[in-house]
């Protein structure tokens, strides 16, 4: 008796969203010879940036933001410290940092927003991620599942079709990678850039967001009926 032909089957999905956030982080930091200075600047800068946010941020009573808030969220790192020799001056460097990470959700504020913190004595952007909303994240990761299934059996029935076998029944299913919401990482969550080239208008920072993709893929194993 013949052996029966089983066939196993990588599907995958991807779906791609606008996005709904952008996650902008920015660093506050300053060097000199003088420890004290460098941290009361950056502690005075800190309180600055922070006051700067917080007009961004209308609040409930429950000190939660507004609905309708640009900035649903903003925070803030501890306050870093470190001294290294300068070579060329031959004295001691002081540094002192702090790291800020703000969640936007109107874009035409960030862009206004990112022009005033660049041009702040002692701020740098760092980075920004385009990103779904959590509950975005959780009403996709299921269609994103099925369409990878789909794509599985798609390729299994293709296969047996070529052999003469009309159709294929799953027994096995392998899970290989999923997500979960995260505002991080999220495996089945990708920016596909982290960050596209800002343009200046006008003296503001403009910002093009990119497609938030997400992405699913399953290992299916079946029996040719």
């Amino acid at each position: 008796m013949a052996k029966s032909i089983s066939i196993s089957a990588v599907g995958h999905s991807e779906i791609n969203r606008d996005p709904e956030r952008a996650v902008v982080c920015f660093r506050v930091s300053q060097k000199d010879g003088n420890k004290t200075a460098v941290s009361n600047n950056v502690i005075q800068t800190a309180n600055t940036v922070q006051e700067f946010l917080e007009t961004y941020i209308p609040r409930l009573a429950s000190g939660e933001a507004t609905p309708d808030a640009a900035i649903t969220h903003w925070t803030m790192g501890t306050l870093n410290t470190k001294s290294y020799t300068d070579r060329d001056e031959q004295k001691t460097m002081f540094e002192a940092s702090t790291s800020f990470s703000a969640t936007f959700r109107d874009f035409d504020k960030l862009g206004a927003v990112a022009t005033t913190l660049s041009v702040m004595p002692n701020v740098s952007i760092t980075s920004t991620r385009w990103m779904l909303t959590d509950a975005t994240i959780a009403s996709l990761i299921s269609e994103c599942r099925i369409s990878a299934a789909h794509d599985a059996r798609t390729k299994a029935r293709d296969y047996a079709k070529a052999f003469g076998y009309q159709d294929v029944e799953p027994y096995e299913i392998s899970d290989t990678s999923y997500g979960l919401p995260s505002t991080s990482t999220a495996s089945v969550m990708r920016s596909r850039k982290m960050m596209r080239p800002m343009e200046r208008q006008e003296q503001q920072l403009i910002f093009r967001p990119e497609e938030v993709s997400m992405t699913s893929t399953v290992t299916i194993k079946f029996n040719i009926v």
